[in-house]
């Protein structure tokens, strides 16, 4: 079966399952698999549940400088929901885009308070006006912390 959510799970069947505190590398996988299809489905809810207030991010978007919070973030998420940009039917998805991580690997700091996580991150799209299916890779690392139990990303990097 090549459904989305099988090739989601590829990178979780790749993983190793050390534990490390209350969670295992596949927690980290699996929140971070959470947090890219809340980027893909443009769901800032479920982002702003998985991520610090203070994030920290480094990315193309930011020209390659450090942002802090979630502001920067949530312009592109009210972006691509704008009514303007979502009638352009020249540039409507077939399909939802889907985002798979590939290769993760998953590093422990500090017996279980913070992980990182680096893989290259593939986007698939397709839209009405292209004449066939994009991917665009990305490399992308991120720092996950447990804070209160929970895993939240306080920091990413993608190039």
């Amino acid at each position: 079966d090549d459904s989305p959510e099988n090739r989601k799970t590829s990178a979780r069947i790749m993983a190793s399952n050390t534990t490390q505190g209350p969670f295992t590398d596949k927690d980290v996988i699996d929140a971070n698999q959470r947090l890219l299809n809340a980027i893909s489905s443009c769901n800032f809810p479920a982002y702003k549940e998985l991520t610090a207030e203070d994030l920290i991010a480094i990315e193309p978007e930011s020209l390659g400088h450090p942002v802090h919070g979630l502001n920067f973030h949530k312009y592109y998420f009210d972006l691509y929901k704008h009514p303007h940009l979502t009638s352009n039917t020249d540039e409507q998805p077939i399909i939802q885009n889907v985002i798979t991580m590939s290769n993760p690997h998953v590093r422990w700091l500090g017996k279980g308070a913070a992980a990182i996580i680096t893989y290259v991150r593939l986007d698939q799209t397709m839209t009405s006006g292209d004449d066939g299916p994009k991917t665009k890779p990305m490399s992308e690392t991120r720092v996950w912390e447990n804070r209160d139990g929970k895993l939240i990303n306080v920091h990413f990097h993608k190039s």
